[in-house]
């Protein structure tokens, strides 16, 4: 018996040396993926919006809030918000698509972000060009991942998304092309559903989204023992945590089909030729969910596997609404340049 128990022991204490984000092994992999053409240090400075006041903004756009009524794959009456042009006929201007992080709203786009005062200010300075945003709530509270709930049918959000919203977005905007972009939750929401849907999808974008989901507790030497774990619900007491398990269910290899870093490699490359994707994150996002250290992962995976895409580690920026703010800017650019 005592034999039993100290093989538990020693694994555990293998398990953990494997498995622990060692601040050495970051820095490796940070110094590895700078290495990369596609993949930049940068350091975001605050933009002045003095000029782009609330009365400029009404002046130029057109900011309207609907509810959608009567889904067949959710329970909720969700809000989504449209922001178009004012005085301009033009019908085929290039729409994107903002997910909102955990617990937050799509009111933070607006609020926080400055969504609108970044892209009114890149557009005065002809920098970018004229493009329809939308922003979408995700439901549960905010919690729902963007993702159709394990074994719970009235919380199918990803069907909602894809399936109701998409083709009503497509009715408005019939010769839009279509990306999309998120922050944290709504990062990995954009990367999953961009990874699942390259048809619909031709940007993606991620501000320190949670693109690698189960890099988030484990190391991916043991990638694959996570496809034969079970989570029981019980051993946790976070309600964030055991609403990830609500969402994903407690076996392992479920949530690696949700999992942005497994889709990557697993998904036909050839349907991503003319896709592109933008990742960027705090370089002091460390904490808590190790944002840097999911980044690092994937942008060391999609650059193996030939995706098309561009990183940024931004200079002392950690996980707030304040550097998705500062860091519009960039992948704005971006969209607006790969979008045609």
């Amino acid at each position: 018996m005592n034999r039993i128990i100290l093989l538990f022991i020693i694994l555990g204490l293998l398990f953990f040396t494997i498995t622990y984000p060692f601040k050495f092994r970051l820095a490796k992999k940070i110094r590895r993926v700078l290495g990369f053409p596609q993949v930049k240090y940068i350091k975001n400075e605050d933009m002045d919006f003095s000029s782009f006041d609330k009365q400029y903004i009404d002046d130029h756009l057109l900011i309207k809030t609907e509810t959608f009524e009567n889904s067949k794959y959710i329970t909720e009456k969700l809000n989504y918000t449209i922001i178009t042009n004012k005085d301009t006929q033009k019908d085929n201007l290039p729409c994107l698509i903002l997910l909102h992080g955990l617990r937050d709203s799509s009111k933070d786009w607006l609020e926080r972000a400055k969504i609108c005062e970044n892209y009114l200010k890149l557009l005065d300075q002809k920098i970018i060009n004229l493009m329809n945003i939308i922003l979408i709530d995700s439901g549960y509270h905010g919690t729902s991942w963007y993702t159709n709930f394990y074994n719970l049918p009235n919380c199918r959000y990803e069907d909602y998304i894809i399936k109701e919203l998409i083709p009503l977005f497509k009715e408005k905007f019939p010769k839009s092309k279509f990306g999309i972009a998120g922050f944290s939750m709504g990062g990995y929401g954009a990367f999953k559903l961009g990874l699942k849907y390259p048809n619909i999808f031709k940007v993606v974008g991620s501000f320190s989204g949670a693109i690698s989901i189960v890099r988030m507790s484990v190391n991916r030497r043991v990638i694959r023992l996570f496809n034969f774990l079970y989570i029981p619900k019980f051993i946790f007491s976070d309600e964030d945590k055991l609403q990830f398990l609500r969402v994903f269910s407690s076996w392992g290899y479920e949530i690696l089909k949700e999992d942005p870093y497994t889709l990557i490699k697993k998904l036909d490359k050839f349907n991503f030729k003319n896709r592109y994707f933008y990742a960027s994150v705090g370089e002091k996002d460390v904490e808590s969910h190790l944002m840097l250290q999911q980044w690092t992962d994937t942008i060391g995976r999609m650059k193996k596997h030939g995706y098309n895409f561009i990183g940024n580690i931004c200079q002392n920026e950690v996980h707030t609404w304040e550097f998705v703010s500062r860091d519009l800017k960039n992948f704005l650019e971006y969209f607006d340049d790969k979008i045609k």
